[in-house]
């Protein structure tokens, strides 16, 4: 019997396995890319559709554009953060942290206007027009961005207080994490500027 414990996670070479996994985070963002001009689309289409005061009705609630942007300030400081990391990884640790005290702030931010929307009618509890609707699409769709951002974030955070890492394969797992904070900085902005044409 072998007094030897040591766990072997992969048979292949390290470089496969960042492949692998580099291709499977851009399978990710292609599919997400989609519903992202989907809902992109669906709120442009609605806005200028506007049939009978549809879109916001008389006397109705909005968000502030600004808003739009403070929810996604996050993902943009997030990963110019992890952009830092990449170039200097003696700070990994501190980056990473970084990076998932700003997802979960974020996070926490759009889940609060969620939870605070000004357009929804007291009564029957419906929305109170399209605005309304696609809003909240967008919004989830943030969330979910945060949501997945910060499981990654923390891994990295759990990864860095490793003694023993593969430094190959964790260069690969590092522009991998990169890929995806980037995408989600991309969309946030990209429904900060749709929100902003209210």
């Amino acid at each position: 019997m072998s007094s030897d414990i040591k766990f072997q996670v992969h048979h292949d070479a390290p470089e496969a396995v960042g492949r692998r996994e580099r291709l499977g985070v851009r399978l990710l963002i292609v599919a997400d890319g989609a519903f992202v001009f989907g809902m992109i689309f669906s709120y442009f289409y609605l806005r200028n559709l506007d049939h009978n005061g549809g879109w916001i009705p008389k006397n109705g609630h909005t968000f502030s554009a600004s808003s739009g942007w403070m929810a996604v300030l996050p993902l943009i400081v997030a990963a110019l953060v992890h952009k830092l990391a990449q170039r200097d990884p003696s700070h990994q640790g501190s980056f990473s942290l970084i990076t998932l005290v700003a997802y979960i702030y974020g996070g926490y931010y759009q889940l609060h206007q969620l939870a605070n929307m000004p357009f929804i009618v007291k009564d029957t509890g419906a929305f109170e027009g399209a605005y309304a609707s696609c809003w909240v699409v967008i919004a989830g769709a943030n969330f979910f961005h945060y949501f997945v951002a910060g499981f990654i974030a923390l891994g990295l955070v759990f990864r860095s207080r490793r003694a023993t890492v593969n430094p190959i394969l964790e260069s690969w797992r590092i522009r991998t994490a990169a890929s995806w904070f980037t995408w989600i900085a991309v969309s946030g902005i990209a429904f900060a500027i749709t929100t902003s044409f209210i």
